[in-house]
């Protein structure tokens, strides 16, 4: 199950999330070589080196605990702003620019997955001078928390970021299905350069160390004396980051909102209903599936219900909504006892013997005249009583007195 407020809490959920399904033994473009999955070769590692490591043993016997915590925060920082820099340096040579050599996407494509590339690495490249600057000869630093607090605004730039990363994840995969595309992704994360890592998974790197800010500067302020000023300025980053990463959590809900209104189909027109046009913000997605064990993809929009199927028109893949959709003012929802409904055809369901579903839940409108209801079974109780909290919650803000 795929929630629009991930930023804030990345917890893996267990429900299936839509993923295009990867091309099998693709061929090459231009005649070149089918890929083969090369020898095997050690991948780069990182450095994984502490701050005790870094600096002469007879400066640590002088430093109380503490003290040696916070260096080891600082340092953790600084190092991970190092291997972020690394790595999306690796993603401009060896990717954005060797696909444009190789014309396997349009200067567009390009912009559209990479376009983030120029604008991040001078501010990581900018906190990691700041840390430097504080740092003594001996190889301890000094108080960060100004240099932090001063520098934590131009993370503002990651807001717009993740909204686009939306439509460039969309775009990646759409992309594997290229031959090409997909022969040159597979031989990258096959070298040693790579660390394994697919390239969304580089890609993807920089708004998982924005989501982690909150944390490294928590750690530092923990060993940090709480009378100083330096204290009181970890504790303002703090605050500031965690606004900023509600604010790119909004905006990705309403981009992916835009993303998946744009893969809709409908059968008939009057399913084009306004609730759909209206909805700003995706909610949450996932696939469930009906009585008969037919499996749909449904999404939750801040004003609309759509239980959809997987389609693929003119190459491209989207959702064909299936029945009518159900404005969530007018949502009425079932929470369904285990082993309460059967599985199967009609003649099964109201028969003797027959498997019965557990973790089922049914939506329907309020007005059964307006349309069909749909029985919908989750993959666990986890899963379901997810969703039956989503459901619930949009009812109460679209109809906040209960009517």
């Amino acid at each position: 199950m795929i929630f629009a407020g991930q930023l804030l809490c990345e917890v893996e959920q267990k429900s299936l999330n839509f993923k295009v399904p990867s091309t099998a033994s693709p061929s090459l473009k231009m005649g070149s070589a089918a890929y083969k999955l090369p020898l095997p070769v050690a991948a780069k590692s990182r450095l994984d080196r502490s701050w005790s490591e870094s600096v002469k043993s007879e400066r640590i016997t002088d430093l109380s605990v503490q003290e040696i915590k916070r260096q080891e925060a600082i340092f953790e920082l600084y190092q991970g702003e190092l291997d972020l820099i690394q790595d999306l340096g690796v993603v401009k040579t060896t990717y954005h620019d060797s696909m444009k050599k190789l014309h396997l996407l349009s200067n567009e494509e390009l912009q559209k997955i990479f376009g983030f590339l120029d604008s991040l690495i001078p501010i990581h490249q900018a906190l990691v001078d700041r840390l430097v600057v504080q740092r003594l000869p001996d190889g301890t630093t000094e108080g960060v928390g100004k240099q932090i607090k001063e520098w934590v605004p131009s993370l503002c730039q990651y807001i717009q970021v993740c909204a686009n990363q939306v439509f460039a994840k969309a775009l990646l995969d759409e992309k594997k299905y290229d031959a090409g595309v997909d022969d040159f992704l597979q031989r990258c994360m096959e070298s040693p350069f790579s660390r394994k890592l697919d390239l969304w998974g580089l890609l993807d790197g920089p708004r998982g160390r924005f989501l982690k800010y909150p944390l490294l500067i928590k750690s530092i302020q923990r060993y940090t004396n709480c009378g100083s000023e330096d204290y009181q300025c970890l504790k303002d980053s703090v605050k500031l980051i965690e606004k900023l990463i509600a604010e790119a959590d909004e905006k990705i809900g309403e981009a992916k909102c835009t993303l998946y209104k744009s893969k809709l189909s409908y059968v008939y027109d009057d399913q084009k209903v306004d609730s759909v046009e209206d909805s700003k913000v995706f909610v949450c997605s996932g696939i469930l599936k009906n009585n008969k064990g037919t499996k749909l993809h449904v999404f939750l929009l801040d004003k609309v219900l759509l239980v959809t199927r997987p389609v693929t028109n003119n190459s491209q893949r989207g959702f064909q909504v299936y029945r009518q959709p159900i404005p969530v003012s007018t949502l009425n929802i079932e929470d369904l006892k285990d082993n309460e409904v059967r599985m199967g055809s009609f003649r099964n369901a109201f028969g003797q013997g027959g498997q019965t579903a557990k973790n089922v839940f049914r939506v329907s409108f309020m007005d059964p005249s307006q349309g069909q209801s749909h029985t919908l079974i989750a993959t666990d109780e986890h899963d379901k009583r997810q969703w039956l909290q989503c459901l619930r919650q949009s009812i109460s803000n679209q109809r906040p007195n209960g009517s």
